[in-house]
């Protein structure tokens, strides 16, 4: 038991040992392993310590703990693998030990567990080929395996030592195929930023020819399997003569291990020989060995010997399948079997008679064999598929007869192959005979008919000339061989004559071989599409064999003879074999479906149509296997052709019947075989071996058959909708386009039915699987078909429309989804542009119209490609489209049409603008949902339908009809909702005497409903409209009910849509003080009591209404005023019930905070209330108080109620300093965290305002925080007085986190102050730093460390230091706070006194130290530089590692100074320009300094003086630096970018802007570097631009008498904004090197500022008279750099796709890689990168990286409008070079790409009007004027149908902007669609004169109205609509309305323009119509 106990506790020790070696060995942020990303090639010594440790770990093959950590540790450093090999104590010499086998295991653990190679791929940067290379061979190939290691392992004479070394190389081999395999990949490569599909072709190669030199030829693995089969033969030989001699059992059985071992061994080589094809294929080319013989010994005359395992059997297989076919002698004859007496035979004999014999698990991988070999010889390259058929029926042979079968195919197959043209000739003869006996039989059908290209010899001939041929002008020499042309040229195999005449050269007893060949040759005419070729070909044979050979024949023949006769003209049959002369033999029952079917088509019509047969089929269909339904499905289309072609002869119900049946047929097979599921039977598991299983089957069988499955699938599918029987016959009579024929015309007419619903019926099965196999290709044609039938129907028939579908339609309907989308948005707009009485039909007296089959047929259409189609359909909805469908909603009654139009306006919300407002006037007369939603939709989007709604309004049976039902109140709330902003295209009158109406019908009712109960369904809606009404047009009398009862009604808890009107009401009254007054008491009240109630009610805070609780609770805060308000009762029952049942609530709190101050203002109005005494207990006794306060978590919600309850317990202390207590500070320590969150200092406060009350924190004698306060609480009540002891020192420095105390040091809050000053905020608070709760809070701690240190307590001196407490000490020497400063002093002073009595290893160094750092400060309480104190920190931290080298270099310089200079960086210049072998270790320290130090513009003082600045710019220049160097340097010059005097030293003394270029331009850059330069960029410009614009907000504040230009005080100047440019466009060029999308972001939108800053000084120079060049700031490829690092980031293929057109277009060698050789591997040059973060810093999360992207969009649309194109002087085109490039065509490509996603990005963010109008500016400069620009996006449709909805958000656009502004933008967006329309042309002489009418120059008044009412008509004409339809109706409703002024109009003028305008247009029309 005891040695149990021993054993399980050495185990856990070990587990626990190892997890925490594997974590420092491995773990890259707390390891020891540093990580070198060049995987050890850059030629650097790195992690030396993990080498030796790994090195000395001598067990690894022996405990498998070990063997985990040593592979483990690798795989972690891969750069130290090679080295390990070379110094390891394991030797890897082969022998024969077991030792040097487990050494191998070992290694082959260790490279398994190696990274894949698409991790070296995953650093976003370019590494050469050569390093690429060896990169790749150091985690693919072990250095120890060489040449020398594989020869001499497989040279060794034992088979285990032989399989370890096999093994090994089919270890490597398949890791290497896998790298092939990855590299090879070109689609993977084609979308690589870094690496071209070419470069990794060569590095392929590469890889190849390096792995072929190390490992051993194929000459010496092939001798080795023969060496195994010599040994195995001399092994059985000898267990042979042993039994004849008697030898006992127990011999045998001890050579069975060695037998499996050796068996195993084999199927290895074999394998191996495989991976040398697939990984280094010239080492199986270089070798001479035939590989036919390794079959000898696996397969015998009798097939597959049982010995042979089967392992070996499969590996064979794969091999042949693998290897080329040049490698096998496959039809030589041979000795093939170590038989004497077999003879000479084919290796093909082998390969036969091994098909037959295998098992289903090999039969596939056979039969795969035989066809390559068969295929490679080139006789089968267009007939290969008939091949099947021969192996399939070879098959189904019986065992004992399939020898003679063997032996026939096998002699025809190489007398064939031997002599392939002979046969080849004969089959081109057959074929041209039947063209010829065609061509004889029908002269006319001759003539119309193309006599098919037949003869071999000619076609071989014309592919000749063709390849001879240049490559350009291959269409020139005669057709292609497209499929038709094959099967005309090559119906049947050459196997076919072979076979034929080898079958009348047989004897008679070879009976099984003619019933096979009959089989056979049956199968071969059933896939025959023109089967009298074959038939002749038999004919004559047959012939042959008559003449040749005495009768009888066997029965298959004479059978086989008269089946194909069928098929021969009457003039060519000949009955050569009669019955009598044939074996008569009694016919066996069909077996098959395929036999079935035969069958009862050879006995006629009749069989095919008894039910007795359609059963049968059916049950033969159930059992047939997936390989039998292509044979099937072609013979049934043989007899479809077959009954077509003799149609004529049939009677009418029998032809009828007959082809129905086939029909019916085919469809029934197509259906099973799209539902068929194979199963897969398992073989039983003792055919597995039991060693080297893993070599067995390593295909997944469920996958491989699926895609078998799909492949059938698709071929059966083919052979039928690609026959030219279906083909021809498919609607032909629809479409006049018949085929030839000898029929009359009913027949004919029922032909062609029959036919066309059959195959309608077959691709209505057979579409949805082709559309999921993407293989719609294949129905083309039928598609076409179907359109064309419909088009020609159209154009026939449209004006008189059937009454049923017909065939054509029927068609469409269901085919539509899959037809071509241009050609479907062709035949919709012909049905949409059908006149009114083909789309409507006409319907009696009193009943509604109903759509036409047209119209049915278009809306069902219409609806599902609007719904599934992704394309732009604003291309499809054109004016006349949406005139039709307007048209037939008007005349009908069709939901789904309604649904349509609903779905159409929300996506393209513009579309209203072209629909007639008869639509609308439907629409209302129809309340449903979807009519009342598309009204709403198209009152929100056009002014015309607004009009029209307010005219039909004013009828009063309108307005009765809307105030009877609740249907249109959504309705009403749109148009009021509307009417509250400016149309001036509207008679002001007209919507005013509307507002009036409403106002009149519906206000009383309206606030009837309010005020009583209200209904669930249409509460929302009624107050909504309600509001509405009140602010449009109600005054103070309409709406007294309401104020005088509404805040009744408000106290009720379930009216919370009621508060929406208090807001209303509210500015109604803003005139009326008393009122507004009274009102606003009323809502108090009425807010106090709805809460209460509300709280009441749902007393679950889970399920309250929370959102409209909050708004009551804002109301309530914002109105009262007074406690004179409320009554105390409401009061204190608000409260009760709020703390009862909303403790948890932040905003309640927060309110319940707010209020105090107004209630317990002053001691009168504290009578009735409830004390604070009692709601400071009411708080702190909840139950929730506890959890409340302890919650630790860091839910937003959570900590937001902390928060706010902490804030009431601050809000009452304050107010009632008596309820303080010295045990309340158990509970708020233990919610205090000590951190700078704002929860922690409101706490903090909370315990100071106790401490201002007399209740000390040290009478408490606890100073722990957080949970540890709460278990000493629970230890101090479960113990005692008396055994309660106070916590140590200990205890309180162990509650501070060491991250966040560094965190603290490095972010120290310099501006905290330690007391609360009055009148300023108490809660310090710092953007820059992300999460405040990450810092402790140093008004704490400086207390703490001061009671911790006092000179009775103990404390741990070294503990101190190492938990950074000193550290944070020292900071707060640098806080701006005196009081800080001197507690910091106080801490030191006391610390220095413990440790002066402390005894650690360290101590000396720390007090000389302090005394160093005392003797240098200069006066009382000086503040210290915040870098200085970070270097005092390091320092303290440092004297505790003795181990580093820092720990020598600082303790060398202390001891050399007695105080330290506060006014220079220590020893900067000694660490910087060191020269020891550590220098680098040193400079990354004082770098590291620098960049966590340079924080604020004292330390930049101290850095500037020692002209530390100027000495990094000068090193990071030289040639010594190193590119992580460079990158430190820059980041120290971020961070001191933050100080303003910083960046106007570095720009103008130290030319950092001209340094920034010149690192730029260097030529070797890394994405690091890229990185960094952007962010200092980012920090230098808007450090500058921020404090510029701070100074003018100060200088604005001021009042001064000058009058200045508006900006011209932030600008910074000129030149320096030119500089900042110049480097903003050096960093375009290399926005691809890495740069992430936190970085794009930053980069963009600092172009952006500058680009902004840049035009607004030019605007001030030129205000200013003063001269300024204005280059040309961005040129094309810089600004088409930055969208296309864009579009990679966010991954869009539209932009990636048409900038790589462009960039390849133009030859732009900036945008296609030209900088890729500049990108380099991270690891060259950089030893001084420690360690790789796991976590990059600008990663984010996915969302954040697409917020960021979306942010992108603004910041580039703003860039883009500051390019320009640049267009040249033209020149003669003579003058001009072939091979120039034309900048100006550049230009104008630039210039369409910047237009068409600026546009895109405008339409699909919210409207923006300053956006617009800038780019509206941009657009008119630089597209506008341009004619060649202006082509260019003309002809996108996409583009101008952004444009449009851009014009269309414009002006529809409402509160964004002054009405100045939005006038202006829309007037300059006039203009330029104006000048757009002129320049293509559309601008007629009546366009200009309406143009004329609205845009007067004379009158401003008419100018606003005008201006909107032309956008009217330039969005119809815009849309290409004939007429302006909506813009005249919305004249003539202008001029027709009715209404009557109100009198006394402020602005008359107003009032008559648009009717004006109106007039005018109405003259204009009547003029041109006159003329």
């Amino acid at each position: 038991m005891a040695e149990d106990c021993d054993a399980a506790g050495t185990s856990v020790v070990r587990e626990l040992v190892h997890g925490f070696l594997v974590d420092l060995c491995c773990s890259r942020k707390h390891g020891i392993n540093f990580h070198d990303p060049s995987f050890g090639t850059a030629g650097r010594p790195g992690n030396l310590v993990l080498l030796q440790f790994l090195v000395g770990l001598k067990q690894a093959t022996e405990d498998e703990l070990v063997a985990e950590l040593v592979v483990n540790a690798l795989k972690a450093s891969p750069d130290i693998l090679s080295r390990f090999f070379k110094e390891t104590q394991y030797s890897y010499a082969p022998r024969l030990r077991s030792a040097w086998q487990d050494n191998v295991k070992l290694l082959k653990r260790i490279y398994e567990a190696q990274p894949d190679i698409s991790t070296i791929f995953q650093t976003g940067e370019m590494i050469p080929l050569p390093r690429l290379l060896s990169m790749i061979m150091v985690i693919s190939l072990p250095p120890v395996c060489n040449k020398a290691f594989f020869r001499q392992g497989l040279s060794l004479a034992n088979a285990t030592a032989q399989l370890t070394t096999v093994s090994a190389i089919n270890f490597i081999l398949k890791k290497a195929a896998k790298n092939v395999e990855y590299l090879s990949d070109k689609s993977a490569w084609l979308k690589s930023d870094l690496y071209a599909a070419d470069a990794m072709e060569e590095l392929v190669q590469q890889y190849r020819e390096a792995l072929g030199k190390v490992l051993p030829d194929m000459t010496l693995i092939i001798s080795t399997w023969q060496s195994l089969s010599k040994k195995g033969k001399a092994d059985g030989d000898d267990q042979k003569t042993r039994r004849d001699e008697g030898a006992g059992p127990a011999d045998d059985k001890n050579e069975l291990p060695e037998k499996a071992e050796v068996v195993v061994l084999k199927a290895f080589i074999l394998q191996v020989i495989c991976l040398y094809q697939k990984v280094v294929p010239h080492l199986v080319t270089q070798s001479k060995f035939d590989f036919s013989k390794l079959l000898k010994g696996i397969v015998s005359e009798k097939g597959l010997k049982e010995e042979i395992p089967p392992v070996l059997q499969y590996q064979v297989l794969q091999l042949a399948l693998d290897i080329p076919a040049n490698k096998f002698s496959w039809f030589r004859l041979q000795d093939v079997s170590s038989e004497p007496s077999s003879g000479e035979k084919s290796v093909l004999y082998l390969l036969l008679k091994m098909f037959l014999s295998s098992s289903s698990h090999l039969s596939s991988a056979t039969r795969k064999l035989v066809l390559k070999v068969l295929r490679d010889t080139g006789v089968f390259e267009y007939t290969f598929t008939e091949l099947d058929l021969w192996l399939d029926q070879l098959a189904r042979i019986k065992p004992d007869q399939q020898e003679a079968v063997i032996h026939f195919l096998e002699r025809v197959l190489v007398k064939l192959v031997s002599n392939s043209y002979d046969y080849t000739d004969r089959v081109a003869g057959f074929v041209q005979d039947a063209a010829n006996l065609q061509a004889n039989l029908s002269v006319q059908e001759g003539e119309a008919a193309s006599v098919p290209v037949s003869h071999i010899d000619d076609v071989l001939d014309m592919l000749d000339v063709i390849m001879e041929g240049s490559d350009g002008e291959m269409e020139e020499f005669g057709p292609t061989l497209s499929e038709d042309l094959i099967v005309q040229t090559f119906p049947f195999s050459a196997v076919v004559p072979a076979a034929l005449e080898a079958r009348n050269n047989l004897p008679a007893d070879k009976g099984v071989v003619c019933e096979y060949l009959s089989a056979v040759l049956s199968d071969v005419l059933h896939c025959q599409r023109d089967p009298l070729p074959l038939c002749l070909a038999l004919q004559q044979y047959d012939k042959e064999l008559a003449s040749s050979q005495p009768a009888p024949f066997h029965q298959s023949i004479a059978n086989l003879h008269r089946y194909y006769s069928r098929w021969l003209p009457q003039q060519c049959r000949e009955e050569l074999f009669k019955s009598s002369e044939s074996l008569s033999k009694e016919p066996a029952a069909p077996s098959s479906c395929s036999a079935l079917i035969k069958a009862a088509y050879v006995q006629g019509p009749g069989a095919l149509l008894e039910d007795t047969f359609r059963q049968n089929a059916e049950k033969a269909l159930a059992f047939m296997s997936l390989a039998e339904f292509p044979a099937l499905i072609k013979q049934i289309l043989l007899y479809i052709k077959s009954t077509v072609e003799s149609f004529g002869k049939f009677s009418k119900e029998h032809g009828d019947a007959f082809l129905r049946t086939l029909m019916e047929m085919l469809q029934d097979v197509v259906t099973k075989l799209q539902s068929f599921e194979e199963t897969i039977n398992a073989e039983p598991a003792a055919e597995k071996p039991q060693e080297g299983s893993d070599l067995f089957l390593e295909l997944d069988q469920s996958s491989s058959t699926e895609r078998n499955k799909e492949q059938i699938v698709v071929s059966a599918l083919g052979s039928i909708f690609k026959h030219p029987c279906l083909e021809q016959w498919f609607l032909a009579l629809e479409l006049a386009a018949l085929p030839p024929h000898s029929l009359k015309p009913v027949p004919l007419k029922r032909l062609c039915a029959q036919l066309t619903d059959g195959v309608l019926s077959l691709l209505k099965i057979s579409a949805p699987v082709l559309d999921e196999l993407q293989c719609l290709g294949l129905i083309s044609s039928y598609m076409g078909a179907i359109e064309r039938t419909a088009l020609k129907e159209l154009a026939e028939r449209g004006s008189k429309p059937p009454k049923t579908y017909s065939r054509s339609l029927q068609a469409l309907i269901s085919l539509h989804g899959y037809m071509d989308s241009t050609d479907l948005r062709e035949l919709l707009s012909r049905l949409l542009l059908l006149p009114h009485e083909s789309l409507v039909c006409s319907a009696g007296e009193g009943t509604q119209s109903e759509l036409s089959v047209y119209g049915r047929v278009a809306l069902q259409i219409l609806t599902k490609y609007y719904s599934t189609s992704s394309e732009n359909q604003s291309a499809f909805l054109t004016p006349a489209h949406l005139h039709g469908l307007g048209t037939l909603l008007l005349s009908c009654s069709s939901p789904e049409l309604e649904a349509f139009l609903l779905q159409a306006l929300s996506s393209r919300p513009g579309s209203a603008r072209l629909i007639h407002t008869d639509v609308l006037l439907h629409c209302l007369r129809r309340p449903l949902p979807d009519s009342l939603a598309v009204a709403s939709l198209l009152l929100q989007n056009c002014s015309s339908h607004r009009l029209c709604f307010e005219v039909w309004c004013e009828e009063p049976a309108n307005m009765e009809k809307v105030s009877e039902g609740k249907a249109f109140l959504p309705l009403i709330t749109t148009y009021l909702q509307l009417a509250q902003g400016e149309d001036p295209a509207r008679p002001k009158d007209v919507q005013q005497a509307v507002l009036k109406t409403m106002k009149e019908a519906f206000l009383p009712r309206f606030s009837q409903s309010i005020l009583g109960t209200l209904a669930e369904d249409s509460v929302v809606h009624l107050v909504e409209a309600a509001a509405g009404l009140i602010k449009a047009s109600a005054d103070v009398n309409d709406i007294q009910d309401l104020i005088k009862n509404l805040p009744e009604a408000l106290q009720k808890a379930e009216g919370f849509e009621r508060w929406r009107l208090v807001d209303v009401i509210t500015e109604k009254l803003a005139d009326c003080a008393e009122e507004l007054e009274e009102w606003r008491r009323c809502v108090v009240a009425a807010a106090l009591k709805c809460l209460t109630a509300s709280y009441c009610r749902s007393k679950d805070q889970a399920a309250s209404p929370s959102d409209q609780e909050r708004g009551v609770l804002k109301r309530l805060q914002q109105l009262l005023k007074s406690a004179e308000d409320i009554s105390p009762s409401d009061w204190n029952s608000f409260v009760k019930n709020g703390l009862k049942y909303r403790y948890g609530n932040q905003h309640f709190l927060n309110t319940l905070s707010s209020l105090l101050e107004v209630m317990y203002g002053s001691t009168d109005s504290q009578k009735d209330l409830i004390p604070l005494s009692t709601l400071h207990m009411m708080s702190t006794s909840h139950s929730q108080f506890l959890p409340t306060m302890l919650d630790a978590s860091e839910e937003p919600d959570a900590c937001q109620a902390k928060e706010a309850l902490v804030s009431l317990l601050l809000c009452l202390v304050k107010k009632c300093p008596k309820v303080c207590n010295v045990n309340h500070f158990v509970v708020l320590l233990a919610a205090y965290g000590a951190t700078l969150s704002t929860a922690d200092q409101k706490l903090l406060l909370l315990l100071w305002e106790y401490e201002r009350n007399q209740v000390s924190l040290l009478r408490f004698q606890s100073f722990l925080w957080g949970p540890a306060a709460v278990e000493h609480h629970k230890t101090r009540k479960t113990l005692g007085a008396s055994l309660w002891k106070q916590p140590s020192s200990d205890d309180v420095l162990a509650l501070l986190k060491a991250d966040r105390m560094l965190q603290t040091i490095l972010k120290f809050p310099q501006g905290r102050r330690i007391i609360p000053q009055e009148g300023s905020e108490p809660l310090y608070s710092n953007d820059a730093v992300k999460n405040l709760g990450d810092l402790y809070d140093p008004c704490f701690l400086l207390p703490l460390f001061s009671a911790i240190l006092q000179p009775e307590c103990v404390v741990d001196c070294f503990k101190f230091v190492s938990c950074h407490a000193l550290g944070v000490t020292v900071m707060a020497l640098s806080s701006a706070d005196p009081n800080v400063r001197a507690a910091a002093y106080h801490v030191l002073v006391c610390f220095y006194q413990h440790l002066e009595g402390a005894r650690f290893r360290e101590k000396r160094q720390l007090l000389y130290l302090m005394d160093i750092v005392k003797n240098g400060v200069p006066k009382q309480n000086h503040r210290l530089p915040f870098i200085l104190a970070i270097y005092i920190s390091k320092v303290a931290q440092q004297m505790l590692r003795p181990e580093d080298h820092m720990y020598v270099v600082l303790n060398r310089f202390l001891l050399s100074h007695q105080s330290l200079d506060l006014r220079r960086v220590p020893e900067f210049f000694k660490l910087f320009y060191g020269f020891d072998m550590e220098h680098k270790v040193e400079r990354e320290w004082i770098l590291n300094l620098l960049e966590e130090g340079v924080s604020d513009g004292h330390s930049y003082e101290l850095c500037n003086n020692q002209s530390i600045f100027q000495v990094l710019l000068g090193f990071s220049s030289s040639p010594l630096c190193s590119e992580y160097v460079q990158v430190q340097i820059i980041k120290v010059l971020c961070q001191a970018a933050r100080v303003l005097k910083a960046v106007y030293n570095l720009t103008k003394n130290c030319g950092l802007l001209s340094w920034m270029i010149q690192v730029v331009d260097k030529r070797t850059l890394t994405p690091q570097t890229v990185c960094a330069l952007i962010e200092l960029l980012h920090t230098l410009w808007f450090t500058n631009v921020l404090q510029r614009e701070k100074k003018v907000d100060r200088r604005s504040a001021a009042p001064s008498a000058e009058e200045k230009p508006p900006r011209s005080g932030k600008c910074p100047p000129l030149p320096l904004i030119g500089e900042f440019l110049c480097v903003a466009s050096a960093i375009c060029r290399h926005l691809r090197l890495g740069v992430k999308a936190a970085q794009l972001s930053l980069f963009a939108q600092t172009l952006h500022s500058v680009l902004e800053h840049r035009a607004t000084a030019l605007s001030v120079h030129k205000q200013t008279e003063r001269l300024a060049l204005r280059p040309q700031p961005l040129s094309s490829a810089e600004t088409l750099s930055l969208l296309l690092c864009w579009a990679s980031l966010s991954r869009n293929a539209a932009v990636l796709g048409q900038i790589q057109a462009l960039s390849e277009k133009h030859r732009l060698k900036e945008l296609t890689g030209i900088w890729k050789h500049k990108v380099r591997s991270k690891g060259r040059g950089a030893p001084e990168r420690t360690r790789e973060e796991d976590s990059p810093e600008d990663g984010g999360t996915v969302k954040e990286e697409e917020g960021l992207l979306a942010g992108c969009k603004v910041h580039l649309c703003g860039i883009f409008v500051h390019w320009e194109p640049v267009f040249r002087l033209s020149e003669p085109q003579s003058a001009q070079p072939r091979d120039k490039l034309d900048a100006g065509q550049l230009a104008c490509d630039t210039a369409h790409l910047l237009t068409k996603w600026s546009l895109r990005w405008l339409v699909e963010d919210a409207h923006d009007e300053a956006r617009t109008k800038e780019f509206l500016s941009w657009f008119e400069r630089a597209a506008v004027k341009h004619r060649e620009v202006v082509d260019v996006l003309m002809l996108d449709p996409g583009s101008k149908a952004d444009l449009l909805q851009l014009f269309h958000h414009t002006f529809e656009a409402r509160g964004h902007s002054s009405a100045s502004a939005r006038m202006e933008t829309c007037q300059l967006f006039t203009n330029i669609m104006i000048r757009l329309l002129e320049m293509q042309g559309q601008l007629q002489e009546r366009h200009r004169a309406v143009i004329a009418a609205c845009m007067p120059d004379q009158d401003q008044s008419r100018h606003e109205p005008g201006l909107f009412l032309l956008s009217l008509y330039i969005h119809e004409l815009w849309s290409g609509a004939a007429s302006p339809d909506l813009f005249l109706s919305h004249v003539s409703l202008v001029t027709g309305a009715k209404c009557k002024r109100q009198k006394g109009s402020k602005s008359p003028k107003s009032l008559t323009a648009i009717r004006a305008i109106c007039n005018d247009i109405i003259r204009i029309k009547s003029q041109l119509t006159n003329t």
